[in-house]
């Protein structure tokens, strides 16, 4: 899973060498017909030609919102699947702020929260080795993302290769933090890979507690029922038939 994140990373970083846009515009000379948005007349590794609509371009900013969107609403789901199962409220707990914490950092990314709250918050530059104040503010989400992590180090620490994953979230977020401050172009993709790094570990440990929990079979009555952990108790001196 390590190398496929590090495959990835390097997949991201090498899209765009992999396709040149040779022209774009609206109706002809790009398409025979008037459309209602701009069209790329792309030539792809050379040897093919494709024609793309505007909104078809996968942006980093697009990837890491989808990625967002589809990890909080698992953690919702997986929250009231175990509520109404009755699970230890400690994993409730977790997923709750899982949800919340995801859910932020998704609207985050949709409307640009924290890059408003640095425009508003323009002494943030100031600080040594600062440009922009967002950056300040997007770095302060790391406090409350290791206040969640040591609250619940013994159920992120759970799945051998979920710890893999987040190691290697951490290390490409920690790369598209310092290349944001230092005005690299690498910022986007390495957020990318991270939010997905994070995001596979996450649906690991989520697997592993449902197996754990929602062990359920059907009942005709009342919908799902718990499984008997324990093997039937037999009455001493009963006689079998």
């Amino acid at each position: 899973m390590v190398i496929a994140a590090v495959a990835l990373a390097a997949l991201v970083s090498l899209a765009p060498s992999l396709y040149d846009v040779v022209d774009k515009g609206k109706g002809p000379p790009i398409v025979p017909y008037e459309g209602s948005g701009v069209v790329y007349k792309v030539r792809v590794l050379d040897q093919f030609t494709v024609y793309a609509d505007e909104e078809s371009r996968p942006t980093p900013d697009k990837l890491s919102t989808i990625g967002l969107v589809a990890a909080a609403s698992m953690s919702l789901m997986t929250l009231l699947l175990l509520r109404a199962a009755g699970a230890d409220a400690r994993w409730r707990r977790f997923y709750a702020f899982a949800t919340a914490g995801l859910a932020y950092l998704a609207a985050d990314e949709l409307f640009a929260f924290h890059e408003t709250l640095g425009h508003n918050l323009q002494f943030l530059a100031d600080l040594p080795g600062v440009e922009r104040p967002d950056d300040v503010v997007f770095l302060s989400y790391g406090v409350p993302l290791a206040i969640f992590a040591w609250a619940f180090r013994d159920i992120l620490l759970s799945n051998k290769r979920a710890v893999q994953l987040f190691a290697v979230g951490t290390c490409f977020f920690a790369v598209s933090a310092a290349a944001d401050l230092a005005g690299v172009g690498i910022d986007e993709p390495a957020e990318v890979v991270a939010s997905i790094c994070l995001a596979a570990g996450l649906v690991l440990i989520t697997t592993q507690i449902l197996r754990r929990e929602l062990r359920l079979e059907p009942e005709h009555s009342s919908g799902f029922v718990r499984r008997a952990e324990s093997k039937p108790r037999v009455l001493s001196g009963a006689r079998p038939g």
